[in-house]
């Protein structure tokens, strides 16, 4: 941390630095919080505001400047880092009731005065007790939203959502849908955890975390936590491979997709760092071959194996746009696959409570980018198919032009493949997230 920046209370400084990385430099949320907290000595008090202020104020962040603007003549002058200090402050002030408003408005105040002036000190002060003294008003759409907004750019200010997104999910999902997707966006994403099925104390384990009084709901090997309410021991069961961090809704439709009845040999084609692959190794799926386009994610999902005591699959960096290496066929004893998973790369609009800054990092011009490699990958996984084989199609968006409308589109182009099943995360899920699937067949 900077020499000033450090003068602040150890969580305020870290979360400052943390928000000018994702939202000044468009750096992923979870890797630079991951990062910073391990680089510094911070307590656990310390660290768990640190996270919450940022994932807060990230998740409402359009809401929080609609109503500092208020009391502002121009917040676009202000430098940045004076401007995202008063945001993560007036979070403080609005939604964390165990911390003083005094406490909150001094330290912004110091901050101000120290890295700035003392002019802008002086203003931090009058913005932070004006926003005070709007009580329950701040709370309020209609007060935070100016009356002649349209539908469409008053739910995006509210919801901290990029109005395009907003449009989208009106359009092709009607109001009711699109603010259940808004509202999922704004909250914390509760805790998903798996049990490694293949240990043999499995089904006793998973009881007795079906048994902790804050489990929401137990299905087979998964469970649902409160977010901030992880079972005591998590940590140690994380360590001895007993358990992995996955969401239910991830769970979901992976299960969805019947994968008991898959035929081997199976591809993984897009597997990141394996939270689907070593899911299906635990299930027993044979998944003889992994791919991704990092070798980060590669490295990540073999330690993962090695955590969960799996045999890992063979793996290559590759794209899943460009057919298996001939030794991909040597190594899995045969031509073809008979089902091959396309976990896509998506806009992954439907995880907003749990990668929040993906809103502000997605552009129009990206989704349609990442729909035209969606596409070929679904031309290029369907080639490498056995007849009578299985491509299952899954994405971790609400976006038709990446669901619906990609699958319609590979349906007109392929004679060959036929849909089996569509399915996605039920819109009243206690996940608030949601996930699509297509399981197509080759004739």
């Amino acid at each position: 941390m900077t020499k000033k920046v450090s003068l602040l209370p150890p969580a305020r400084a870290l979360a400052l630095e943390c928000v000018n990385d994702i939202l000044e430099h468009g750096h992923d949320l979870q890797s630079v919080l991951d990062g910073k907290l391990r680089s510094v000595r911070i307590s656990m008090p310390d660290a768990a505001l640190c996270t919450e202020l940022v994932y807060g104020y990230v998740r409402l962040r359009d809401r929080i400047h609609a109503l500092l603007s208020r009391f502002l003549k121009d917040s676009a002058k202000l430098p940045p880092k004076h401007r995202l200090a008063l945001g993560l402050a007036a979070y403080e002030m609005l939604y964390l009731d165990r911390i003083p408003t005094y406490a909150s408005v001094d330290w912004c105040v110091s901050y101000s005065k120290r890295q700035f002036s003392a002019g802008l000190g002086k203003l931090t002060n009058a913005v932070l007790r004006n926003l005070d003294r709007m009580g329950e008003a701040a709370h309020d759409i209609d007060t935070v939203c100016p009356p002649h907004l349209s539908q469409a750019e008053r739910l995006a200010l509210w919801y901290s959502c990029p109005q395009w997104i907003v449009e989208m999910w009106l359009a092709g999902y009607g109001e009711e849908t699109a603010r259940v997707f808004l509202e999922a966006g704004i909250s914390a994403a509760p805790v998903g955890l798996r049990v490694n099925r293949t240990k043999p104390d499995a089904e006793a384990l998973a009881q007795e975390l079906a048994a902790h009084p804050d489990c929401l709901r137990r299905e087979g090997f998964g469970l649902l936590f409160p977010a901030g309410h992880a079972p005591t021991g998590m940590k140690s069961m994380l360590a001895e491979g007993r358990i992995s961090r996955q969401s239910l809704a991830s769970q979901q439709v992976l299960e969805a997709a019947r994968p008991q009845v898959w035929q081997g040999p199976v591809w993984d084609c897009c597997c990141g760092r394996g939270g689907k692959t070593t899911a299906l190794l635990e299930a027993g799926v044979p998944v003889r071959y992994a791919s991704d386009t990092s070798r980060e994610r590669l490295l990540g999902m073999r330690e993962e194996m090695e955590r969960l005591g799996l045999e890992p699959p063979f793996s290559l960096l590759r794209s899943a746009t460009e057919p298996p290496l001939d030794e991909v066929w040597t190594e899995i004893g045969s031509s073809s696959f008979r089902t091959v998973l396309a976990d896509v790369p998506c806009s992954g609009l439907g995880t907003l409570s749990r990668r929040p800054d993906a809103r502000y990092h997605r552009t129009q011009e990206g989704v349609r980018s990442l729909v035209e490699t969606q596409a070929a990958i679904l031309d290029n996984a369907f080639t490498q198919l056995a007849p009578k084989g299985k491509l299952v199609y899954m994405t971790c968006t609400m976006n038709p032009d990446e669901n619906e409308r990609q699958i319609a589109a590979f349906l007109a182009r392929t004679p060959a493949a036929a849909c089996e099943q569509e399915w996605h995360t039920p819109h009243d899920t206690a996940c608030r997230e949601f996930f699509y699937l297509a399981v197509l067949r080759k004739a």
